[in-house]
């Protein structure tokens, strides 16, 4: 007598795979791995079994998410979050194929043309002189923060890992080498915990060391303390980022200046470079990037009046 396979649904699977990458990756990674698993993956694909799916079944899966996949709303999740759904729905999968338990499928998919580029808000002239003008005159540890991002790009979990001893002031040089996030893990019986993680930067390329003008570092060097301090704080307590983001948003409504997000100052920090006529190759090393095409498609969109330039230039040298 034939014994027929025992048929695997994905949620068991999926708890299986997370065991098995928890060896492998960040806390981090594996923090984001586990809250798209059990607040998306499971709730929707969770008691299918691995072998009902096919291509068709997860590219319809890809349109839903798309158009009404945001947790407890009926609304549209991003492109790039849905992406990031199906980069751990696709490894999970492969992991089953690679252990036999389902069959080899198609995993590339087509994801529907978007015309629309979000658009990157850009702190004016006059926003950028407000909050420099209004730091340098209330310059502490806290504010500081706000100063480093605005003038060398860092991301907001960059700034709150910076410690003292990441201030070179001989040769002017702050070294990128972490970053700081808290991460929250839900488990199979639905708990969530939370946790302060340090780790290694977003990617290779995020651990960078970033030159200090010599009256830049002038500004910032009185405020230094104790090398094993946090810069935020002045002691061996850290801010996180959610904090600090409550602490920009008050800053901003002290100056009257509209609310937007802390990522809005590494936006300003790149256009600026640009503006100025800075090689895209360096702003792409300076913002941690880690390919030059992402400075490209985020940061440098020529207006008409520079193609006007770039013809008159052709026509001219013809000869």
């Amino acid at each position: 007598m034939k014994i027929k396979p025992k048929k695997i649904s994905y949620g068991e699977l999926a708890v299986e795979w997370l065991t098995y990458k928890k060896s492998y990756v960040k806390e981090s990674t594996y923090a984001n791995y586990s809250n798209i698993i059990y607040n998306h993956l499971i709730p929707d694909l969770g008691k299918t079994y691995l072998q009902d799916i096919n291509h068709n079944l997860l590219q319809q899966y890809i349109l839903d998410k798309l158009k009404t996949g945001r947790i407890g709303e009926n609304s549209s999740l991003s492109e790039k979050t849905v992406k990031d759904i199906m980069m751990v729905l696709k490894n999970s999968l492969k992991y089953a194929m690679n252990q036999g338990l389902m069959s080899v499928i198609n995993l590339d998919f087509t994801y529907p043309k978007n015309h629309t580029k979000p658009k990157l808000y850009i702190l004016s002239k006059r926003e950028q002189k407000k909050i420099t003008d209004y730091i340098l005159d209330n310059l502490n540890p806290r504010n500081l923060g706000i100063l480093i991002s605005l003038y060398s790009g860092m991301r907001i979990g960059e700034i709150c890992a910076l410690k003292w001893s990441d201030f070179d002031f001989k040769n002017n040089i702050i070294h990128v080498n972490k970053t700081l996030q808290r991460v929250y893990l839900k488990n199979e019986k639905q708990q969530i915990t939370s946790k302060i993680v340090i780790s290694t930067p977003k990617t290779l390329n995020s651990n960078r060391d970033l030159p200090m003008s010599k009256e830049f570092a002038t500004i910032i060097k009185p405020l230094k303390t104790n090398s094993k301090f946090y810069v935020l704080t002045s002691n061996l307590e850290c801010t996180e980022p959610r904090a600090y983001r409550k602490h920009f948003a008050s800053m901003l409504k002290k100056l009257k200046i509209k609310p937007i997000n802390f990522h809005s100052l590494r936006h300003t920090f790149a256009t600026n470079c640009i503006s100025l006529g800075i090689d895209y190759k360096t702003v792409s090393e300076l913002l941690g990037h880690s390919d030059i095409s992402i400075t490209l498609n985020l940061y440098v969109h020529p207006n008409l009046s520079q193609k006007k330039k770039c013809m008159n230039i052709l026509w001219k040298n013809h000869n």
